[in-house]
């Protein structure tokens, strides 16, 4: 039986099309997928991939600030970037011209440490704002590294929404809460917490 066994076995491998050898499994070789690269810092045209590097006109000044165009950065998921691009996006159109307010509604308070604000040392945050006992005018504090404004947040937010149960449009406290001070940015981005809670 082990000899029969074996011979099926060179027979199969004798097969062009067993081992590869025919035209139709033909696969192509590393040269098919390269693409051209340039080390010459004076040639813009290809980027690291080998795509065409995209271009983007500087914005043009503004005349006047706000109505705010309002940006909310959501995920169910943790730690895909939520955070990171609020920040980031906040300190680029600073520097673009644009006044910017950075809203962080996470519990944890990773976009309040990221703008340089300690929030363990805050007085107020966005949980009195939500809970309706400060405005967000007050709360507001300044991020020195970023050039923005930011409401920020710490622990105290986790138990908001229990609080908010009896409370009346808790849906829309946020909203109404920007109502006061959107008019005074260009752009407000919010920070969501890893959630689709209230």
């Amino acid at each position: 039986n082990e000899e029969s066994h074996e011979t099926m076995q060179s027979e199969h491998l004798d097969r062009p099309e067993a081992a590869g050898d025919d035209e139709t499994t033909t696969r192509p070789g590393p040269a098919a997928f390269s693409r051209p690269f340039t080390t010459d810092p004076s040639d813009n045209s290809l980027g690291p991939t080998g795509r065409p590097q995209p271009h983007f006109p500087p914005p043009p000044p503004l005349v006047s600030h706000g109505p705010a165009r309002i940006i909310a950065m959501c995920n169910q998921k943790g730690g895909v970037g939520k955070t990171t691009t609020s920040i980031n996006l906040a300190a680029s159109l600073v520097m673009a011209g644009r006044r910017v307010l950075l809203v962080d509604i996470d519990p944890q308070g990773n976009a309040t440490m990221g703008s340089g604000i300690d929030k363990r040392g805050l007085k107020a945050t966005v949980y009195q704002v939500l809970l309706g006992s400060a405005l967000m005018s007050s709360v507001r504090v300044r991020s020195q590294s970023g050039g923005y404004d930011l409401i920020p947040a710490n622990r105290e937010l986790a138990g908001a929404e229990v609080e908010m149960v009896g409370l009346t449009e808790r849906e829309t406290r946020l909203k109404t809460a920007l109502e006061e001070i959107k008019a005074q940015y260009d752009y407000v981005l919010i920070d969501c917490p890893p959630a689709l809670n209230l």
